[in-house]
């Protein structure tokens, strides 16, 4: 499977077990100051590179682990929390569904999306990023928004641009999307959810979510 297309379905993948059906482009231009080289400038530079450190030391928990990748892995997940605007991800891919549902079944959804993050996604994102090389290139900024642009290199598939976008929240950069060759994935992810809602409910959404943790 070409790395383009893993990237792709890799958040379906974690959360639903389902490939990605296709792709919706989303714009993603913005202007503002602009720094450019392999070392980390400026605050949401600081935040990617921080959350990608983090996530690739995490090993997968299992009985074996020594406390030392215990609290390895706790701090990769704290990191992650502070990183991740999980809470708007959650109400962004549920789109029209969020404000149906009542305080604390958004509070369980938010918990469900931060638990498959800690269980699945983090384990998973340290395995495939672990040997890749990502070059930090350019961060941009307008006003509460950044965009921080990457390019990693796969030794099979070349050189693929990621980019991250950013938004702050009480005064801290936050990562909301991710966006491959211009490409937003959030974007991707909500479509798919919404057709699984429209197939199977919001109730069928929650059950293959929670099959998904089962499993790791």
């Amino acid at each position: 499977m070409k790395t383009r297309i893993i990237l792709g379905s890799f958040m379906m993948c974690l959360l639903l077990g389902m490939p990605v059906m296709g792709w919706a482009a989303q714009g993603s231009a913005t202007q503002g100051s602009a720094t450019q080289g392999s070392a980390t400038q400026g605050s949401a530079t600081t935040v990617v590179k921080r959350l990608l450190d983090s996530v690739r030391s995490y090993k997968k928990d299992s009985p074996e682990l020594s406390a030392q990748e215990k609290a390895v892995n706790s701090q990769a997940q704290k990191v992650a929390e502070e990183t991740l605007a999980v809470k708007e991800l959650a109400q962004r891919v549920l789109g029209p569904e969020w404000p149906k549902l009542k305080a604390n079944e958004q509070k369980d959804f938010t918990q469900l999306l931060t638990s498959l993050f800690q269980k699945v996604a983090y384990p998973k994102s340290a395995e495939f990023f672990g040997d890749l090389q990502i070059e930090f290139r350019n961060e941009k900024i307008t006003g509460a928004e950044a965009v921080v642009e990457t390019m990693v290199s796969h030794p099979k598939e070349g050189q693929i641009d990621i980019s991250y976008r950013l938004h702050q929240i009480n005064n801290k950069w936050m990562i909301e999307d991710v966006l491959l060759d211009g490409v937003s994935l959030l974007t991707n992810v909500r479509s798919q959810i919404q057709q699984v809602i429209a197939k199977e409910s919001y109730q069928g959404l929650v059950k293959r979510m929670r099959e998904k943790l089962a499993e790791s």
